[in-house]
């Protein structure tokens, strides 16, 4: 939540009008999400193990620096103020989970396996 209303959460070249209702989805996960597409590891293709991700909520670990933010405005064309007025409506979700961090209170996360299986060609039509 904390990255989306601040304007840090960027999709590049998407414009902002068609990723606002998937932001202000994402806003409700309380900072968690499953990924499949890591684009900082150089995946071209949306492919790969499924890995919890997580925002640090308000907290400062990981934030970029100001010079680091403007490069990626100027690399991308866009503004962080420019987001931040644009998403200043998105509502979080009021209540977050009893579970939410489960993580932070018992230092245990969860592990995916990945498995190669047979795909089948075609699909049943409903």
């Amino acid at each position: 939540m904390v990255q989306i209303k601040s304007g840090l959460w960027v999709n590049p070249r998407v414009p902002e009008m068609i990723q606002k209702p998937e932001l202000e989805d994402l806003a409700k996960t309380y900072g968690k999400f499953w990924c499949t597409w890591q684009v900082d590891r150089g995946d071209r293709l949306p492919l790969g193990a499924p890995a919890l991700m997580m925002s640090p909520q308000d907290v400062k670990i990981g934030s970029p620096t100001p010079e680091l933010v403007l490069q990626r405005d100027d690399k991308y064309k866009i503004s962080i103020d420019n987001l931040k007025s644009s998403r200043s409506e998105i509502k979080a979700s009021e209540i977050p989970s009893p579970l939410a961090d489960y993580w932070k209170k018992t230092m245990k996360g969860f592990a995916i396996d990945v498995e190669s299986t047979q795909m089948n060609l075609r699909a049943p039509f409903p």
